[in-house]
């Protein structure tokens, strides 16, 4: 227990994926993170994911309402227990209302304020580190018209607002385009990941180890995908 370095908090859980693999990671041979509270406003992924992962306290809730009392107490209990771990905020915001697969059909403005209502996480976790995953055009994120489509000239907006209001709170960012074949899996899914780190914490992203045709990189051979 003792060789915990990351003890996570996540805001959008769903049935559990995002956990299983925090707890799967290793140092030296030794789980090295873990995931000590989740939210979610679907009772059946709550069930789900609690069914996974009986350890973790679980809050049947919209992150907007929820009160953050018993949370942040369970926090201060976790970091007493991991002293040397440091706290983050994982954030798979809510995608489909900026994916490009939900076409030209308006999008829901309320879900897209979803990422607004991390603020108050932020002053009362003080996490060093947030993390968020999301569908690549969520950089495009801006405002929309009154039919609800996105103004093209306005698009981006939103989203460099949004990271500049993060990382006034004392954060470095940084953000990649990933794509899970890449690392091994059996999907050719692309998606943004970001990262923001306390001034002095370093941000890291993996290193590919399997590319589309299994080719030979400047440093490495890459296996071909799956």
């Amino acid at each position: 227990m003792n060789n915990i370095k990351l003890i996570y908090i996540d805001l959008f859980c769903g049935a559990g994926g995002t956990t299983t693999g925090v707890e799967q990671a290793e140092l030296n041979g030794q789980a090295c993170a873990k995931v000590i509270a989740c939210v979610n406003h679907d009772v059946n992924a709550i069930a789900s994911h609690q069914a996974n992962h009986p350890d973790t306290l679980h809050f049947t809730e919209d992150i907007r309402s929820l009160d953050l009392t018993n949370l942040i107490l369970h926090l201060r209990r976790m970091k007493a227990k991991y002293p040397a771990a440091l706290v983050v905020l994982w954030a798979s915001l809510e995608c489909t209302n900026f994916s490009k697969a939900k076409g030209g059909l308006p999008r829901d403005a309320d879900s897209r304020t979803l990422a607004d209502h991390l603020f108050r996480y932020i002053e009362e976790i003080d996490p060093d580190y947030i993390q968020i995953e999301n569908v690549e055009e969520f950089m495009s994120w801006g405002d929309m018209d009154e039919k609800g489509h996105p103004i093209s000239k306005l698009k981006g907006r939103n989203y460099i607002q949004w990271t500049n209001k993060v990382m006034s709170y004392g954060y470095n960012y940084d953000w990649r385009l990933l794509n899970s074949a890449d690392y091994g899996a059996y999907t050719s899914r692309k998606r943004f990941f970001g990262q923001f780190a306390k001034k002095g914490l370093p941000i890291a992203f993996p290193i590919p180890t399997y590319s589309k045709n299994g080719d030979s990189g400047m440093f490495q051979i890459y296996k071909k995908w799956k």
